[in-house]
């Protein structure tokens, strides 16, 4: 995309809609198939987020939505979960080579997954698909990668530039 186009698209949305408006292009100029990625219904997004607070979050010690945003939940994960250190961004300062080092740590014979963007935004798809969108959006701040059984998720955080999977 042109940087006169990206201009646009900046000054006229609020900042929040420009990953989802990246991720829509991406999904159209990849040909990708909504059947195997695509934006979760707007009207189940809460269902989606909700459920991830209640499997993964500390809610004895934070309460549930308005204190704790999606951003930020990283730091009130409960304490029983295992976590591993995937990988570091500054390892290579490549986005592509951390994106696959991601990609690998993903638990084998899955099939789809969620992924929630610190934003509110939920996608549900399969692998190869959503690495396809993440190797190339350029807006994107923490995200979660989220077993569709609700019992491992990765979380990466832009902040601390580090990837990590937690289980259940």
């Amino acid at each position: 995309m042109k940087n006169d186009e990206w201009h646009r698209i900046i000054d006229k949305k609020d900042v929040r809609f420009w990953i989802r408006d990246d991720i829509e292009r991406i999904i159209q100029e990849q040909h990708i198939d909504r059947n195997r990625f695509h934006e979760f219904s707007k009207n189940k997004y809460p269902e989606i987020i909700k459920k991830f607070f209640f499997c993964f979050s500390d809610i004895k010690n934070y309460s549930f939505p308005s204190a704790i945003s999606l951003a930020f939940n990283r730091m009130h994960f409960r304490s029983e979960l295992r976590s591993e250190c995937i990988d570091c961004f500054f390892r290579t300062y490549s986005w592509t080579e951390y994106m696959k080092t991601i990609k690998e740590a993903i638990p084998q014979n899955v099939q789809k997954l969620f992924l929630i963007l610190c934003e509110g935004w939920v996608y549900e798809g399969e692998i190869d698909e959503m690495f396809t969108v993440l190797n190339e959006v350029t807006f994107i701040k923490d995200f979660y990668i989220v077993s569709s059984k609700f019992d491992w998720f990765i979380a990466e955080s832009d902040m601390e530039d580090t990837a990590s999977i937690y289980r259940i």
